[in-house]
């Protein structure tokens, strides 16, 4: 078995030469929205940035904004 020329450890026993760890993903940030009322003023979908005008369905998304009826469906 080789040993570390710096620590003089068995290879696979030295943290200095060891491959580095795979880092862990990041899991998926949880998304919190709103429930669904009519606008009141025109607006701009914050998913596909398309206009949206007073009486359209939309709702809050956090943390992305106004979230109109052309991304998402509306569940009254």
């Amino acid at each position: 078995m080789d040993r570390c020329e710096f620590t003089d450890l068995d290879q696979s026993m030295c943290a200095h030469c060891r491959p580095p760890a795979e880092p862990e993903p990041e899991p998926p940030k949880p998304v919190s929205a709103g429930r669904w009322f009519h606008a009141v003023y025109p607006g701009t979908c914050a998913d596909c940035r398309g206009p949206f005008t007073p009486d359209t369905p939309i709702r809050m998304q956090i943390p992305a904004g106004w979230i109109a009826d052309c991304c998402d469906t509306p569940t009254w």
